[in-house]
């Protein structure tokens, strides 16, 4: 039995949701800013048949999912085939934005749990989701693995983009494992709240993994959006929901 079967896709229209993100309807400013982000997309793909792009950020709260959601779906809007991927397994969310289950996703794939890539439709065709599935004991070893490898050999051959939604830089590894299987990365920053130090921080660990940074997405430059984009991660503290303690050289920078 192969790891992963080959057949299309399929693509059907699914529910609406209330979550923040690009649509036909969002204003006009802020379509245009994602179709400016798309365009120099195009022109840093490295000539690849399907550029892989993670969506990252230094730190929680700095609205990565949404803008993730919101770039795939611009994608799809200009006739590509898109599919995102919740690589984000310790706090998945990007099932939410399209209000379906997380489950049979990411983990179980990587785990070898499941033999079937379960793609999740979406209300734009061209825009297909995985979600992370059940949250593993192991994301940073599932994403750095040879199974990670062949799930993206694999999707490459029916879409035209892919973009990984993955946990912030400074907080976790997960995001910095897969930059040898990936096109770049786009740095997420939320304007008024993302700190010179941090993004740094980001950037120096990416570098460290040979990770190529195609650009960085600002938040939010007028400081009224802090709702809209920081929806899921202004509940948490910056170090605690992913398990993590604060590092010793954060705690005496006072960070």
């Amino acid at each position: 039995m192969r790891l992963f079967p080959k057949k299309q896709p399929k693509r059907a229209a699914h529910g609406h949701s209330e979550r923040p993100m690009l649509s036909v309807g969002s204003p006009f400013a802020i379509k245009e800013a994602y179709n400016s982000i798309r365009t120099k997309l195009i022109f840093t793909g490295k000539g690849e048949k399907c550029p892989v792009f993670a969506v990252t950020s230094s730190l929680s709260g700095d609205g990565k999912t949404t803008t993730a959601v919101s770039l795939a779906v611009s994608i799809a809007m200009a006739d590509q085939r898109v599919l995102l991927i919740d690589g984000d397994m310790r706090k998945p969310s990007v099932h939410r934005y399209f209000n379906t289950e997380c489950r049979n996703g990411l983990s179980e794939i990587l785990a070898g749990l499941s033999s079937e890539i379960k793609l999740r439709p979406t209300d734009n065709g061209n825009l297909s989701i995985l979600t992370a599935g059940q949250i593993p004991p192991n994301p940073a070893e599932l994403l750095g693995s040879r199974q990670m490898d062949m799930l993206l050999d694999y999707v490459r051959q029916y879409f035209d983009y892919v973009i990984i939604d993955t946990p912030p830089v400074n907080i976790v590894t997960d995001a910095t494992v897969i930059a040898g299987k990936i096109t770049g990365y786009i740095l997420v920053v939320q304007s008024g709240k993302s700190h010179v130090r941090d993004l740094s921080d980001a950037i120096h660990q990416i570098e460290e993994m040979n990770g190529s940074i195609v650009g960085a997405i600002l938040n939010d430059p007028d400081g009224c959006g802090e709702a809209h984009y920081s929806y899921h991660y202004n509940r948490y503290s910056r170090y605690k929901y992913y398990g993590e303690s604060i590092p010793d050289s954060k705690r005496q920078r006072g960070g």
